[in-house]
């Protein structure tokens, strides 16, 4: 049976808005429609945001949904359904199992959620350039964001593949590294020494810096105190947590001397066995031309005349 697809290129009423300014999505019949012959379901909506009064347009998503139904076809044929249902074989793959199992997880009925970060639009570090919208995450029970991470997490150490989580490590370690390159920079632009007044507080609680007055000039100066950068200790911390120093990629004195002495190791072995392997050959050569001299020791010995006539004078002959 044909599908009736009369009613898709109809203007629709309800509609879901969003705002580009406040991020606002709701849903309402639209104020204004606007005839499109560029999109599949040829019509555009508006409305005004009811928070801050601007004209809005149909969420992107569902313009999308509109098009998919005018453009959707299906198998009609007896072939053409067999040819489709064909394009199941072989699946769910591993993939698509683990991304079956991630959704039950998320959404089933006995969901697991990272119920540890509930849903805080605009509240958390990282809301700042996430691309979710601000009011579907609020309707949430937690964050999406930490919630896809937290199953991530779950399912790599459940199926005990850590090939799950190689894409979020691999951006872990860049920010790690340009982390350190930011406070890298911060010490040379400081120095590894930071000087602070020296202060004190008396018995009543006033506060007075430390100076001291020249006999000599009566000129007062200033005490100051030295320390260390702090940012030091984080950036060696790192350098050794993630296997950067210098021992570790190779540049030390004593582990070129070992890399050379192992290098020699490696060539000798080599050479050895080359020689393992002329000497094996020359023991097949000779071994082969024992054989013939062997044969033609014997043809000889049955030629003897001597021995034939001895044989003969025995009755062996």
């Amino acid at each position: 049976m044909k599908k009736d697809k009369s009613k898709f290129l109809e203007p629709r009423k309800d509609i879901t808005f969003r705002c580009d300014a406040c991020r606002h999505v709701w849903d309402s019949e639209p104020e204004e429609v606007i005839d499109d012959a560029d999109l599949s379901h040829p019509y555009r909506y508006f409305a005004i945001c009811p928070t801050c009064h601007s004209r809005s347009q149909q969420i992107p998503w569902q313009r999308g949904l509109f098009s998919s139904y005018v453009k959707s076809t299906g198998p009609r044929t007896l072939e053409g359904k067999a040819a489709s249902s064909a394009n199941l074989e072989g699946h769910p793959t591993p993939e698509e199992a683990l991304r079956t199992r991630f959704n039950a997880l998320k959404h089933g009925a006995a969901a697991k959620q990272a119920l540890y970060f509930p849903a805080r639009p605009g509240k958390y570090d990282a809301c700042g350039t996430c691309d979710i919208d601000f009011d579907y995450c609020s309707s949430q029970a937690a964050c999406t964001r930490k919630t896809e991470l937290f199953m991530r997490h779950l399912i790599a150490i459940e199926s005990h593949d850590p090939k799950m989580l190689r894409e979020h490590q691999a951006m872990v370690q860049a920010n790690f590294a340009s982390l350190m390159d930011d406070m890298l920079i911060s010490v040379i632009n400081k120095g590894v020494m930071l000087e602070t007044p020296a202060y004190a507080f008396d018995k009543d609680g006033g506060f007075h810096l430390a100076k001291y007055t020249d006999e000599a000039t009566g000129q007062s100066t200033q005490i100051m105190d030295a320390k260390a950068n702090p940012l030091l200790k984080p950036i060696f911390d790192l350098m050794s947590k993630n296997n950067m120093s210098l021992a570790d990629l190779g540049m030390t004195q004593k582990v070129q001397d070992e890399n050379e002495v192992q290098m020699g190791r490696l060539q000798q072995e080599g050479k050895d066995k080359q020689s393992l392997s002329d000497f094996q050959n020359k023991q097949n050569e000779l071994l082969a031309g024992l054989r013939e001299k062997i044969v033609n020791s014997q043809n000889s010995l049955k030629n003897d005349e001597i021995l034939i006539e001895h044989k003969k004078a025995n009755g062996d002959g």
